[in-house]
């Protein structure tokens, strides 16, 4: 069946009209040779049983009188019927009475045929007649004939068949090759149309489908079908134009912004180190007023706020600046031991002890630089936000999924209140502890990283529980 599923519908048609009309002769054709073997057997049967009830009653007398002579010249009167080849008279015991056996030439199998039992024997009729005499049963007469003619009919009637047979297929041939052009031909300009569009993306074509049939229904489905594809193309183009549009306007304008808050940042810096520094020499040289202090101490604090932002509002610009740049193979191990080398203070102080496990994906294409900054901003998030008295357990491993090594980084620090953070937890300048100094970029710039890189990022906190970071870091082929 798999074969005949790709053969062309062209073909198929052919195919089954052609063996239908051979099916429906051929069996015409078997009820009529085997009804006309019957017809032909039934004739003979009672053109025997004649000739048996013929003999019969005649040979009554040699039965009464036991003339077996009589009796046998009587017999031998049927040679003169070709098809009789044997003739018996048996008494009312079912003995052999009197016989006639038709000679047969050389090599003729049918004086063997006397042994048989008196029944149908195969290409043999058998007719039997018993005798009476005033309702007294005095004996039997069975005749045997042969079916000559039968093999000889049966062969014709196979000649005949067949090349009824043959006229009927090449009649079918011929009429299905013309019926089916009308149906084919529809189906085919329908699949060219198809292939057409499959090839070009011209959705504005369309099939000229006729009729109320199911190929018209069809054709008339496609034709509405390529008209819905066609208005849905015409709008996606329209909207990716304008959102190409939008899009460069978009980057534009966040250049300018970029620009803009790299030169206001850059402004800004020399005046607030300076002021920094004529209120940080004011409080040496105690200038200021006990009444005044406190005023002053804010004043303070408010600078050294300020530049802390300016210091990674020029950060965060520099950082995305570098968001582009090429992959390539790093050692996780490797990277991960040049990052420690750098927190090599917080870690000590902190007594902080960091296990890794690499075995399962040790290498992973990504650019360097950036690896390694999601390495130290968890490292020192880690350390930092310990909890008290307590060393922080940092455990890194890896592992595949796919085209992503999956990074995974648990910490047994603070944790994260999700119910409060939980849309909020890359956020920029987004702090989820106070009691200790930072600016709240880590995450973001982690999160940046990740999805820049076709990457993402999940996390899983519980309070004063820890935090499981899990990365997936595209590992795309170099």
């Amino acid at each position: 069946m798999p074969r005949f599923k790709n053969i062309s519908i062209k073909n198929k048609l052919i195919f089954i009209q052609t063996t239908t009309a051979f099916i429906a002769v051929l069996v015409c054709c078997i009820f009529f040779v085997v009804n006309d073997i019957r017809t032909f057997k039934d004739a003979g049967n009672r053109k025997i049983y004649s000739l048996a009830r013929i003999v019969g009653e005649n040979a009554i007398p040699t039965l009464q009188f036991l003339d077996q002579d009589a009796a046998t010249q009587l017999l031998y009167k049927l040679n003169k019927e070709p098809d009789i080849t044997q003739a018996e008279v048996l008494d009312k015991n079912g003995k052999l009475f009197a016989r006639y056996l038709r000679e047969q030439p050389s090599g003729d199998s049918t004086n063997h045929k006397q042994e048989l039992p008196s029944n149908a024997t195969p290409g043999q009729l058998t007719a039997r007649y018993k005798l009476y005499q005033e309702k007294e049963f005095l004996g039997t007469v069975v005749l045997y004939a042969r079916l000559n003619d039968l093999n000889k009919i049966i062969v014709g009637y196979v000649k005949v068949a067949s090349l009824v047979l043959l006229t009927a297929i090449l009649s079918a041939l011929i009429i299905s090759i013309f019926l089916q052009r009308s149906i084919v031909f529809r189906l085919l300009r329908l699949v060219t149309k198809t292939k057409e569009v499959a090839k070009t993306g011209n959705y504005s074509l369309r099939v000229a489908g006729t009729g109320n049939d199911e190929i018209g229904t069809l054709a008339g489905g496609f034709n509405a079908m390529l008209e819905q594809i066609e208005k849905m193309d015409r709008y996606l183009k329209e909207t990716n134009a304008e959102l190409k549009t939008y899009s460069i306007n978009l980057e534009s304008k966040n250049r300018e912004l970029e620009e803009f808050a790299y030169i206001s940042s850059h402004d800004m810096k020399s005046p607030i180190t300076s002021l920094y520094g004529m209120l940080s020499l004011m409080q040496q040289k105690e200038v200021v007023k006990p009444e005044h202090r406190h005023l002053f101490d804010l004043a303070i604090n408010s600078v050294r706020q300020m530049q802390k932002t300016i210091n990674a509002l020029n950060e965060i610009i520099a950082f995305r600046k570098t968001l582009k740049i090429e992959r390539q193979q790093i050692d996780l191990a490797e990277a991960l031991e040049e990052v420690k080398l750098r927190i090599v203070d917080q870690i000590s102080t902190s007594r902080a002890v960091i296990q890794a496990d690499f075995s399962k994906c040790p290498y992973v294409n990504f650019p360097e630089v950036h690896l390694k900054s999601i390495f130290q901003n968890l490292l020192t998030n880690a350390i930092k936000y310990k909890q008290k008295g307590k060393p922080p357990v940092i455990e890194i491993s890896t592992k595949s999924e796919g085209n992503f090594v999956v990074l995974e980084v648990k910490d047994n620090g603070l944790g994260i209140d999700m119910n409060r953070f939980k849309d909020k937890l890359f956020g920029l300048f987004q702090r989820f502890h106070t009691h200790t100094e930072g600016t709240g970029i880590g995450l973001h710039m982690i999160h940046s990283i990740v999805e820049s890189y076709g990457g993402r990022i999940y996390l899983e906190s519980e309070e004063n529980r820890g935090t499981i970071f899990k990365i997936y870091l595209d590992n795309a082929p170099l």
